[in-house]
């Protein structure tokens, strides 16, 4: 065991840090509260246990979301969720990053939703600037990607790429701790960032098999959402099955109502919105309907809670103000000058007027 690595990770500054930023926009909720009240103890009372090898998971909340499809959430403690993050900072995120592919986008640093359209935005405008618009998009996606992830393939991630044995039998106590479902050997919750982070190595292998061996040029995957483009529809077919015969020799599965090939020209449905290639190149974003109630459902919550005095109105107004300020920016770079247009004007001042009038209420 390389002391090293634990002594960076247990360190006072590094957890105090953590607990910093995992309290953010989460300050109201109780457990969060009495944590942060009595954060110096609790930090101390982590470390001493991690120090002794005393350190045990806390059981974990359980609850559903219904948006934007139904999930089981299982939601880490906040005293895991500190070490968690301070663990990844310190060394895990680092070590199991390493070598991903450019266009492996949720949850690493720099990236996100944002970074995702803008490199689909990307490939759609170099695709068309040597094929046109005439092409395929094969866009799949995966049954219960977290639920039904092997555990067995969890740890072949992470030993594939964390030397050091205190860290990967840390990571294996998280990976354990999910064994709430029929089979205790698979599935992961949502709620963990160690979780995150191993899931999207868990798919590595396929990025690399995808860009290396099959050479797709137009490829982006986020989380386990994946979109291929290429120019002719039998090619992306025969990928297709690739694909498939690698996930199931894994013990994943294709979602097989949301995977589908279909032209381009159709346009393609990506993290909340539809991204329309015109003859010219440009590409144009739209804002799914589905999101737009997601929103309102969401604003009229928010509201509530500032009214019963959960939160405040200025906490609020940032949260509409990033859903606006992302929502609402009209134009994004393309590449050689060319660029992307959000159709939004309409939609953010029916917004910001639906958003007064729940003040008013």
């Amino acid at each position: 065991m390389d002391l090293e690595v634990k002594n960076k990770v247990c360190d006072f500054d590094a957890f105090y840090k953590s607990m910093c930023h995992c309290r953010k926009n989460v300050m109201w909720k109780d457990s969060v509260a009495g944590y942060v009240k009595n954060g110096f103890l609790n930090i101390y009372r982590t470390l001493e246990a991690l120090e002794n090898d005393s350190y045990q998971i806390q059981p974990y909340t359980l609850f559903k979301v219904y948006e934007p499809k139904e999930r089981d959430i299982v939601s880490t403690r906040f005293r895991d969720r500190v070490f968690q993050h301070a663990f990844c900072e310190a060394y895990f995120y680092e070590q199991m990053t390493k070598g991903f592919i450019y266009d492996n986008a949720a949850c690493l640093k720099g990236k996100g939703n944002e970074f995702s359209r803008k490199r689909l935005i990307c490939h759609m405008q170099k695709y068309c600037r040597k094929h046109g618009t005439e092409g395929y998009v094969l866009k799949l996606d995966l049954k219960n990607f977290f639920g039904s992830t092997p555990h067995s393939l969890a740890y072949e991630a992470v030993a594939d790429r964390v030397p050091d044995e205190w860290s990967r039998m840390v990571a294996k106590q998280v990976i354990d701790s999910f064994n709430q479902g029929p089979d205790p050997e698979v599935g992961m919750g949502l709620g963990s960032e160690m979780t995150q982070i191993i899931q999207l190595a868990v798919l590595d292998k396929l990025d690399h098999l995808i860009k290396e061996k099959l050479r797709v040029k137009h490829y982006i995957r986020y989380n386990d959402d994946m979109i291929l483009i290429h120019e002719d529809k039998s090619t992306l077919q025969l990928y297709l099955a690739i694909i498939k015969a690698w996930l199931t020799n894994r013990g994943l599965k294709i979602n097989q109502k949301k995977t589908q090939i279909f032209p381009l020209r159709q346009g393609i449905r990506f993290l909340g919105y539809r991204f329309k290639l015109t003859d010219t190149g440009r590409v144009i974003m739209t804002v799914m309907p589905e999101k737009i109630s997601h929103e309102r459902r969401k604003l009229r919550k928010l509201v509530n809670r500032a009214k019963s005095g959960i939160m405040t109105k200025e906490q609020v107004n940032r949260c509409y103000e990033s859903w606006r300020s992302g929502a609402g920016n009209k134009h994004r770079p393309g590449t050689h000058g060319k660029k992307a247009h959000r159709n939004t004007h309409g939609l953010i001042l029916t917004m910001d007027q639906y958003y007064k009038n729940l003040w008013k209420e």
